[in-house]
């Protein structure tokens, strides 16, 4: 089963996760220091909803974003 909204196509992207160290100069430390970047993955928040299309309730995964525009319409 795929991570896409069944309505606007949005699915996953992939970001980096940095991870760092010190402090900040503005907090009177040396600054902040780079110790690793890696790819993760986001997605998108899914949500299981019976929109009518046609006059038939029909059942979609769709995005947080196109459920509140389908009941808002």
């Amino acid at each position: 089963m795929s991570r896409v909204c069944e309505l606007c196509g949005k699915g996953p992207i992939v970001v980096n996760s940095v991870i760092r160290r010190g402090k900040a100069r503005a907090a009177g430390g040396v600054g902040r220091k780079v110790t690793g970047v890696s790819k993760t993955r986001q997605l998108p928040n899914l949500q299981s909803a019976i929109i009518t299309k046609g006059g038939v309730g029909v059942r979609l995964r769709v995005c947080t974003k196109c459920l509140r525009n389908a009941y808002a319409a």
